[in-house]
């Protein structure tokens, strides 16, 4: 990738893979990040992937929460030399909240009361868009704190691609819950339901929740509440920091999709979201095209084969199954063009688009990284 996508990220030092599940954004994003360390930049890839398909494709067994740099004897049995640095790491998102909590809370106690809290233990694994939220702010931490040139996120495989960008917010809002704040602190203080409620609705939601939770679980989460005071702000300002982030001239987003369906329809809702929200994708990679270079094909492919069944009428079983193949893959071909053309007309996209046909085989080294670079040019 000596041109072309790599060009227009070199003023650029964050670059957000973003898209729905399935559509390849961990390959992409290593793809980009290696053609960046071969270029001269020291760059970092960090996934949010579980599978640890980049782990293996950079020549690795497996991908942790620190930064690993890729040796160079890796890159040296592709027969490579890169003029920068490669990285890479994998978000574990349990490590990453509570490290989050030692970093803002106000005192050592106050964090250790906070990670031995039962419910904390489960809410760190369990929360909707705690994935989301660590990868952010785990973004949040490399940039501000490692000389990175260059940072390739791979966002999280959510069903909803959204759900990274909306994440900060969300996170600060639960954990900002006037609501839950009110039940749970006369809950706390009184010891048990009923006791100290000047509020009857409180009494009677905590009673039904006891009868279904327990005591225990109810006391948990009240001091799991209570011992988040005087860090809803350190949250809020995270959040705004990513925010701000997201949005600066430093950050590219790269929108990856397939032609397939569900994945460009939901690419055609995300650039249009991006675009409204000020953060419009740099390019628009296209994954797993079929292609098919031979104009007027259909015609062409049924006059190729009625002229070898004439000749080679003993093999024709075997010439009708080559053919309708053919043409089966330029019809796939045709419907990924049209899907392509449509996501175009829908969006009206002046963003730089690129096709990687659907390989035959997995991209499973960094050589293989750097051939699929190449169709980003």
């Amino acid at each position: 990738m000596s041109g072309a996508l790599l060009e227009r990220i070199a003023d650029k030092r964050i670059v957000i893979c973003v898209g729905s599940g399935g559509v390849g954004k961990t390959t992409m994003a290593a793809a980009i990040a290696t053609a960046a360390a071969l270029a001269g930049r020291k760059t970092l890839v960090l996934t949010i992937d579980p599978a640890r398909r980049l782990a293996n494709s950079l020549g690795l067994e497996r991908l942790d929460n620190t930064e690993t740099r890729i040796p160079d004897s890796v890159f040296e049995e592709a027969k490579l030399k890169p003029r920068g640095e490669l990285w890479g790491m994998m978000l574990d998102v349990k490590r990453t909240f509570d490290e989050l909590i030692e970093r803002i809370a106000p005192t050592a106690e106050a964090a250790e009361r906070i990670l031995e809290n039962h419910y904390y233990q489960n809410l760190s694994d369990a929360l909707a868009g705690s994935q989301e939220y660590m990868a952010m702010e785990k973004l949040h931490e490399v940039q501000a704190e490692r000389d990175y040139d260059l940072i390739v996120v791979d966002t999280p495989p959510t069903k909803h691609a959204l759900d990274f960008l909306e994440a900060p917010n969300r996170m600060a809002d639960f954990l900002d819950g006037k609501v839950i704040q009110w039940f749970l602190k006369p809950y706390m203080m009184a010891g048990k339901v009923g006791a100290a409620f000047a509020q009857r609705g409180a009494a009677m939601a905590f009673k039904m929740l006891e009868r279904f939770t327990g005591y225990e679980a109810m006391a948990d989460l009240a001091e799991f509440f209570l011992a988040f005071e005087g860090m809803y702000e350190g949250f809020k300002q995270r959040a705004q920091h990513v925010k701000d982030l997201l949005v600066a001239e430093t950050t590219a987003f790269v929108l990856v999709t397939s032609p397939a369906g569900p994945a460009i329809d939901e690419a055609e809702f995300f650039y249009n979201r991006l675009t409204r929200d000020r953060m419009r994708p740099l390019a628009v990679v296209f994954n797993r095209v079929h292609t098919w270079d031979v104009p007027g094909y259909a015609a062409k492919l049924e006059n190729v084969g009625d002229r070898l069944l004439a000749r080679l009428p003993a093999y024709a079983p075997a010439i009708d199954l080559l053919l309708d193949n053919a043409i089966g893959m330029a019809q796939m071909a045709d419907a990924d063009q049209r899907s392509i053309e449509a996501f175009l007309l829908h969006t009206k996209s002046n963003s730089q688009t690129f096709r990687v046909p659907a390989f035959t085989t997995d991209v499973h080294d960094v050589r293989a990284l750097v051939d699929l670079g190449k169709y980003l040019t």
